[in-house]
């Protein structure tokens, strides 16, 4: 009997993801680039009315900075400083509490030091 072919698994953004991890990968999007909402929305999977309320509230809370280009009719969005630091100290928790056990401390700290 043949043994079963063992494939890497691949993270995709799935349907019922939790607000604190909409936001971490909005974070996590915008942090070396500004993106559109409309990029957003196409490499997040997230709809029209989600997507506005999770960036409405990464606004008012300082994480996320709106940049004007006028010329191009169009808003981008970017991780602020604060941002950055809240995605530090989620990456902190996180490797903290959960990824020795699983395994999977080299992803995180790879975003760690990135962002550090």
């Amino acid at each position: 009997m043949k043994p079963p072919t063992i494939r890497p698994r691949t993270w995709t953004p799935g349907p019922r993801r939790t607000k604190y991890e909409r936001w971490v990968e909005l974070l996590e999007a915008c942090v070396w680039e500004s993106r559109t909402q409309s990029w957003l929305m196409r490499h997040l999977g997230l709809k029209t009315q989600m997507i506005k309320e999770d960036l409405q509230f990464l606004l008012d809370a300082g994480l996320f900075e709106q940049v004007d280009e006028p010329e191009a009719g169009i808003y981008v969005f970017k991780t602020t400083e604060k941002g950055r630091e809240a995605l530090d100290q989620f990456y902190t928790l996180v490797t903290q509490f959960f990824t020795r056990r699983h395994g999977s401390m080299k992803h995180v700290a790879f975003l760690v030091m990135a962002l550090g």
